[in-house]
């Protein structure tokens, strides 16, 4: 929300720079994201080179057919002006910049030119030049009452320092001027001024309602419809003010009577349309909502099919506006309108945030409505838009107006204890303060012998319990003012749960071993399961479409990590940052068949494509590989004292033969790999690149919970390596299971140190060497014990493998 500096003062006369302002207005719960400038430069004495002057006399320029030789009046005498326009003539008020002025959008200030023979001091300036509109075909001619050699930024707003607020959702009234203002007013102190409608007269014999009718079918989601009649007026270009005041906030100058809407949304928060009276079929309004595949085509030049329940605006014969978002092409004012049909209402803010997401169009006006706007703007609105209407346009107001509400908003009374604020708050405020507070920020507060009844205006439909009076009190009163205190009461020491646990310390595990957390999107691009190689029937294709995404690449949500993780390393070598081994913990969504909502899963998952050592001698190829990623998600169960398995799996991203499946008591929890080649060509990556995904609730499951201490000095370990010979496709996993089992319970640990292969070994054939490591609790090993067990593990691996001691 913009909000003018200047404009902010015709309603509250704040004292504080813009700076200040928004240091106070930070600090009692409306952010200010930024303070810019709009229109001339300020700085320097710059607005005084630009001034209000009158052409006394206009000749042809003695050597340019097409240059005119002015004599203008600046006040202080009269200065020869050389232009090129030919909209004017003598007695005409233009805006005139005099030597040393800077325009926008200039690095140099205007200076006296010789211009083909003849000296030049200033310039007639065009509303273009002065940054009012994109008109630059004659220069601005300024109305009769423009004091002649007065300072062009004291008639016209030409100037101004403008915040920029971030308005929370529950804030709707500040999306306005006005409704800053009174923010402004209470925490400053400062006296707000009337809110800005006034009314026009209405002239003539005719009435509104003989001449159009206004039909609510569906009240439910238009809780108030109110209309005004203009007859009579002139389409043409704005006045410069209302100009200066429409380029401030941020919008562009149409003509003057969209920018007299423009202007009132902006000023009270009412988003307003004109009709022309002569394109409504049947002289009928209805206040509908559409069927399926209903057409319209908004001012936006779109032809846009509505889908049923939509609610819209209809005449007689067809929809003229999509509620509370856009007016419609075939009822939208045109330079030969003459009659204005003015609408202000109040649309239910979900129906129109639905309407507005499903056909992905928003607006100023749908921004305002979808908040929930307060239904008393609506006649403050038409009022003040009707008389601007007969000021600038030229119009008459026709008698009667149209107004259907469903019922009256009644305004809610809150019952605030006076100790309470002190109890919750830790501070005492006086009960006058908060009064004026109150009173300040439009409440209506009555002395009770319980405490203060306090009606709450309409305008603050979020204000419903005593504790909200509170939080508004607080922060007008002054969040800096409160003292820190400590909480009474019982004292409890926090903690995590064990979820929290374990995942801190697979995180921990993953950043100790070199790899670099990140966060990305939860969308993705909706070819990733073509990239993959995903087949036809695996469910991770189903996914959850995007109704309005950011973009193409971000239209659906994923069903795996592996495609974000892809994407960020793709989108780090292109940079030139090698090394890249990154890891993420966060949720993938699979849809539910018959339901609304998906399945969010959490997961953490992570890609290498380089050395974790860094690169010397030491450091080998640097290349990542399965055996790495494996050593990894060893890692990983490690650090939450987890137990799992690998088994040879396939995945279509995966190289065949360097991939496995994560078992964890029984369960698929996840996959080790190294990237498909072509799925890395797919992402635009040109080195190998190993992937991992884990299933967080496997890992907190497999997870030890309370870690028992385990005496490793008083009684020694015994080692003895085993060699064995078996089939050459046989499992790894599978032969440390039957020696964990035939060994158990004195081997505490089995490591396979190398593997070998040949023509001493035999076709079809593998050497398996295995290190086991030999521990009791409670006394020394003999070599009598360790053999014993020795020859269970050889016998179990016979029996179970027809695995042979290698020779």
């Amino acid at each position: 929300m913009k909000v003018p500096l200047t404009w902010l003062k015709e309603y509250v006369d704040v004292k504080l720079t813009a700076a200040e302002l928004a240091e106070r207005m930070a600090l009692t719960g409306t952010e200010v994201e930024r303070i810019s400038h709009a229109g001339l430069p300020a700085t320097g004495g710059n607005l005084d080179r630009f001034i209000v002057g009158q052409v006394a006399s206009r000749y042809r320029h003695p050597n340019a057919d097409k240059l005119s030789l002015c004599q203008v009046d600046t006040g202080a005498g009269i200065e020869q002006i050389v232009c090129g326009a030919a909209n004017f003539n003598a007695g005409d008020k233009v805006a005139v910049c005099l030597p040393g002025g800077l325009l926008p959008g200039r690095d140099e200030p205007l200076s006296a030119a010789v211009i083909r023979g003849v000296e030049s001091r200033g310039m007639m300036c065009s509303e273009a030049e002065l940054g009012l509109s994109a008109e630059a075909a004659g220069i601005m001619i300024l109305p009769e009452d423009a004091p002649v050699g007065g300072r062009l930024a004291d008639y016209i707003p030409l100037s101004d320092e403008v915040l920029e607020l971030e308005v929370t959702p529950n804030r709707p009234d500040c999306l306005s001027i006005y409704g800053v203002a009174r923010e402004v007013a209470a925490i400053t102190g400062r006296k707000l001024k009337p809110a800005p409608a006034g009314e026009a007269v209405p002239r003539g014999d005719d009435r509104i309602d003989e001449i159009i009718s206004v039909e609510v079918a569906d009240s439910d989601l238009c809780p108030r419809y109110g209309a005004r009649l203009i007859a009579g007026v002139k389409v043409a270009p704005s006045p410069p003010w209302l100009k200066a005041r429409i380029v401030a906030a941020g919008m562009r100058p149409v003509n003057n009577v969209v920018d007299i809407t423009n202007y009132v949304m902006w000023t009270l928060g009412e988003p307003m349309h004109a009709f022309d009276l002569a394109r409504i079929s049947g002289r009928q309004l209805i206040v509908r909502r559409a069927v399926k595949d209903e057409e319209i085509v908004t001012i936006d030049g779109t032809e846009r099919r509505l889908s049923a329940g939509m609610l819209l605006i209809a005449d007689a014969e067809k929809p003229v506006a999509v509620a509370g978002i856009m007016g419609g092409e075939t009822s939208e004012v045109s330079a030969g309108t003459t009659d204005i049909l003015l609408e202000a209402a109040n649309f239910q803010g979900r129906s129109v945030l639905e309407t507005s997401m499903t056909l992905g169009l928003r607006s100023e006006s749908s921004t305002r409505f979808e908040k929930g706007l307060d239904q008393e703007l609506v006649p403050q609105a038409l009022a003040m838009a009707s008389r601007l209407m007969v000021e600038i346009a030229g119009g008459r107001l026709v008698p009667g107006q149209i107004d259907i509400q469903q019922r009256p908003v009644l305004p809610e009374a809150v019952l605030l204890r006076t100790d309470r604020v002190e109890a919750l708050l830790g501070i005492g405020v006086p009960v006058a303060e908060i009064e004026v507070i109150l009173t300040r920020l439009g409440f209506e507060v009555e002395e009770k012998e319980d405490g203060l009844l306090v009606l709450v205006p309409s305008f603050r439909a979020d204000v419903e319990r005593e504790v909200d009076l509170i939080e508004e009190i607080a922060r007008v009163f002054g969040l800096e003012l409160i003292p820190p205190t400590l909480p009474s009461g019982m004292r409890v020491l926090g903690g995590l749960t064990s979820e929290q646990a374990v995942r801190r310390a697979a995180v921990r595990a993953l950043a100790e071993r070199g790899l670099s957390e990140i966060i990305s999107y939860s969308f993705i691009m909706p070819d990733f399961a073509d990239r993959l190689r995903l087949d036809p029937r695996d469910e991770r294709r189903q996914v959850v479409a995007l109704a309005n995404p950011l973009s193409v690449e971000q239209s659906v949500m994923r069903t795996m990590m592996l495609p974000s993780l892809l994407g960020t390393l793709a989108a780090n070598l292109s940079l030139q940052n090698q090394d890249i081994n990154i890891f993420e913990q966060g949720r993938i969504y699979l849809p539910v068949a018959g339901e609304k909502l998906c399945d969010e899963r959490r997961v953490i998952a992570g890609c290498l494509s380089g050395s974790l050592k860094g690169h010397s001698w030491l450091a080998g190829s640097g290349e990542a590989d399965f055996f790495a990623g494996k050593g990894i998600v060893e890692a990983l169960f490690a650090g939450v004292a987890g137990r799992f398995s690998v088994e040879r799996a396939e995945e279509t991203f995966l190289y065949p033969g360097k991939s496995a499946a994560v078992i964890t008591a029984g369960r698929r929890a996840g996959y080790v790999g190294e990237v498909h080649p072509l799925v890395l060509e797919a992402f635009d990556i040109d080195i190998p690149v190993v992937a991992f995904e884990i299933a967080e609730a496997e890992l907190i499951a497999s997870a030890a919970g309370i870690i028992v201490f385990e005496d490793l000095i008083t009684f020694p370990a015994s080692f003895q390596d085993l060699a064995i010979v078996v089939e050459e496709d046989r499992p790894a996993a599978e032969i440390v299971r039957v020696v964990r089992e035939a060994g158990a319970p004195l081997l505490k640990a089995v490591r396979v140190f190398d593997v070998y292969g040949g023509e001493s070994i035999g076709e079809g054939k593998k050497s398996v060497a295995l290190n086991l490591e030999f521990r009791s609790a409670d006394r020394t090993l003999t070599d009598e014990d360790v053999a014993l067990v020795r020859a269970a593990i050889i016998d179990a691996l016979g029996d179970k493998l027809n695995a042979a001691l290698r020779e």
